[in-house]
């Protein structure tokens, strides 16, 4: 497939060096399928064998290419903004790429046996419709039952829901618990336990609920600080965006929404032409983590910034999402990924040096920049869209104007 686009034969033989040399062609096709333009696929093949050269010196096999490894790439080998850009653009199509290929190599998922195909679909219609969860929780909810339910099958059979204890709840977390790195992963498998059995005792499967046998990750409550930037910061890096591009347009509406109104990266990708008011000077988000509607105002520098993206910058593509992706092909921004990598490309660009960054951290300094300028914990709480003040509790540690009035002195006078 890489013949479609080069015809030297010495040009071929460059681009089929490396860890990627048997995958460039997949890579090749993947782009053609995806009909892009001869030009710009061209472009990301030739960018994609550099890196595939830059990793054979480094001594860096096909299975050890991750983001890490294309970041370093990027910092070392692709110095300047345009330069940059491209090759950000490349890495993520070897990337995601590779991962279609080692997705196909990976081992089915687990299946759920036949006596528990109706608890499958009971569950997955209780998170949609009971639950009210979004596709992708109630789809992961439902991959992690199978894995459950599979393994009791392969124990108990299929009576194991007539046989199943406390006590195989537990052998079945405690040996799954090791494989999760991250507090937070051992709370969402504990959590996915729960919610099956919950459900499992709810339809009455089970005699008895065995939720209590799952045990608790501890997670101290306000526990940690959130990421956040200065307001000062916030602005430099609002103001640091150049418009004079349509994607210089779309980031700085992005990052407006994010920074200024507290919007998630989800309710910005999802956000609508028809949930813009613009007489009324309102945005309506319908589609929330809370499956609450929000009502937030439309400030007259956001609304500036939407016009202009969408007067001058955006794709004519028919759908009815605002903010569009604009390499080729153009469709509308559908990972959380991209609006993260877009928040840390302009961090980046502005000089602002952050341990992790996202859609996420502007959102919480937001939040913070409201505490510390006396905006009541409740009005704070309905701006983030927060069901409970509880969930906004973490932010009052933030508040360090106030903090200062109750600290007590330190022993011996001022330090």
């Amino acid at each position: 497939m890489l013949d479609y686009y080069f015809i030297s034969k010495t040009r071929l033989r460059q681009l089929r060096q490396g860890p990627l040399a048997d995958h460039m062609d997949r890579l090749a096709a993947m782009l053609r399928d995806e009909r892009y333009s001869k030009h710009r696929a061209a472009r990301i093949l030739s960018l994609a064998g550099q890196f595939s050269r830059f990793a054979k010196l480094a001594g860096i096999g096909v299975g050890q290419i991750d983001r890490t490894v294309t970041a370093r790439f990027l910092e070392e080998e692709m110095i300047g903004e345009g330069l940059y850009q491209d090759g950000l653009a490349a890495m993520n199509h070897v990337l995601r790429s590779l991962n279609r290929e080692r997705s196909l190599r990976r081992p089915p998922p687990a299946k759920t046996p036949k006596a528990f195909e109706s608890i499958i679909e009971g569950y997955e219609l209780y998170m949609r419709d009971a639950r009210g969860l979004r596709p992708s929780t109630s789809k992961a909810a439902v991959r992690k039952a199978r894995s459950f339910l599979a393994w009791l099958h392969e124990r108990f059979g299929d009576r194991a829901l007539c046989a199943v204890g406390g006590a195989d709840v537990i052998d079945y977390v405690s040996s799954h618990l090791h494989a999760k790195s991250s507090r937070s992963e051992r709370g969402h498998l504990c959590s996915s336990v729960r919610g099956i059995l919950r459900y499992l005792h709810f339809c009455g499967a089970t005699e008895s609920d065995l939720t209590r046998a799952v045990p608790s990750i501890v997670s101290p409550r306000l526990g940690t600080l959130p990421e956040r930037l200065r307001w000062d910061e916030v602005r430099t890096l609002i103001d640091s965006v150049d418009t004079n591009d349509p994607v210089g347009m779309r980031d700085k509406a992005i990052l407006l929404l994010l920074a200024t109104l507290g919007m998630r990266g989800c309710e910005v990708r999802e956000l609508e032409l028809g949930d813009i008011a613009w007489r009324a000077g309102e945005i309506r988000l319908r589609r929330t983590k809370t499956r609450r509607e929000r009502v937030l105002p439309l400030s007259q520098e956001i609304g500036i910034a939407l016009a202009d993206y969408v007067l001058h910058g955006r794709p004519p593509l028919p759908v009815p999402q605002v903010f569009l992706r604009h390499s080729a092909p153009p469709a509308p921004v559908s990972t959380a990924n991209t609006i993260v990598w877009i928040v840390r490309r302009r961090l980046r660009q502005a000089g602002i040096k952050v341990l992790r960054g996202g859609a996420h951290m502007l959102r919480h300094s937001l939040a913070s920049h409201m505490v510390n300028t006396g905006v009541p914990i409740k009005s704070i709480a309905d701006v983030l869209g927060h069901v409970s003040i509880d969930t906004t509790a973490i932010y009052t540690k933030v508040d360090t104007q106030t903090l200062a009035t109750v600290a007590l002195p330190f022993p011996g006078g001022q330090q």
